[in-house]
């Protein structure tokens, strides 16, 4: 059995082509304050997103909530490993919450082990 991709669930569900996957789950997983601020910020500081933009490309290639597990905390440990005012303070950022919350829904159907209640323990 072949296991899907994120990004191709996230694809089907959200009726998008996959070149769309990273912009569309980036505004997605944004805190409400991020969705205010990104669209200047991006203009003024193209690189402050660039840590969520990574995470969102490597959850795209998770296949299952294990992997999204590992994801998190590796974007949980680089917003802890280098704090901004921006990014920690007014948490102009991906939510790990929210990216968490996207792959339960996304995976829910395939019968993954990890429990629920840890992805969201690990997404702070």
């Amino acid at each position: 059995m072949v296991r899907q991709q994120l990004q191709s669930l996230f694809c089907q569900r959200f009726r998008c082509p996959p070149s769309e996957y990273e912009k569309r789950a980036f505004w997605k997983c944004l805190y409400w304050q991020g969705k205010l601020l990104a669209p200047v910020l991006r203009r003024l500081h193209p690189d402050l997103f660039a840590e969520d933009l990574k995470f969102i490309r490597y959850l795209g290639e998770s296949t299952g909530l294990r992997e999204v597990g590992v994801d998190l905390l590796s974007f949980r440990d680089a917003n802890v490993g280098k704090p901004s005012f921006w990014r920690t303070t007014l948490k102009i950022r991906v939510s790990g919450r929210k990216a968490g919350k996207l792959a339960r829904s996304l995976f829910g159907g395939q019968g993954s082990k990890l429990d629920p209640k840890s992805i969201d323990e690990v997404a702070g």
